[in-house]
């Protein structure tokens, strides 16, 4: 069981569990969950780290979509030319 006494304070009286006042454990607990919250947020959030990842990965993949299709277009249009050439010109 826990070791749970009363302390004087200046003001009165407090609870102190472990010789630390009771009020200042629910502050510390509360930051702490709060800062939890707050990691779980930028973490796994709207605004997170696994987005910002997953966001660069698709920029990869469109910039190598954008090489191959610009090799495309450079095939076609050296293939149009040639065409182009062979029509008489009126």
């Amino acid at each position: 069981m826990p070791d749970i006494e009363v302390v004087p304070t200046g003001e009165g009286r407090s609870l102190a569990l472990f010789g630390i006042p009771v009020q200042r454990i629910f502050f510390a607990l509360a930051a702490v969950i709060g800062l939890g919250i707050y990691a779980g947020v930028l973490l796994f959030g709207p605004n997170s780290l696994t987005v910002l990842l997953g966001l660069e990965e698709q920029r990869a993949t469109y910039e190598r979509h954008i090489k191959i299709l610009k090799k495309e277009n450079a095939a076609l249009q050296k293939e149009y030319f040639e065409l182009k050439q062979l029509e008489p010109e009126p």
